[in-house]
């Protein structure tokens, strides 16, 4: 059976974007029992954080208010 992804073959994967700036991190404190959430964004498209799945990716960017972009990349440009 063939794997869906090989080291060559190039898949979706899903940035999320806010004005210039591009999605990192998320932070969850729990603050006298309420949740707090704090994002962390990067100008550097290189130092962001590439999502492959795109339900995650829209609920994250849903969550801080930012919209998804598509890159398509072979597994090997994705882990450098």
């Amino acid at each position: 059976m063939e794997e869906s992804r090989l080291p060559d073959k190039e898949n979706p994967y899903y940035f999320i974007k806010l004005g210039k700036l591009y999605y990192v991190n998320e932070s969850c404190k729990n603050v006298k029992r309420k949740e707090i959430s704090s994002y962390e964004f990067t100008n550097d498209v290189l130092v962001a954080f590439p999502f492959d799945t795109h339900s995650i990716a829209k609920q994250t960017a849903d969550k801080c208010g930012g919209y998804i972009i598509v890159r398509n990349a072979t597994f090997e440009d994705y882990i450098n």
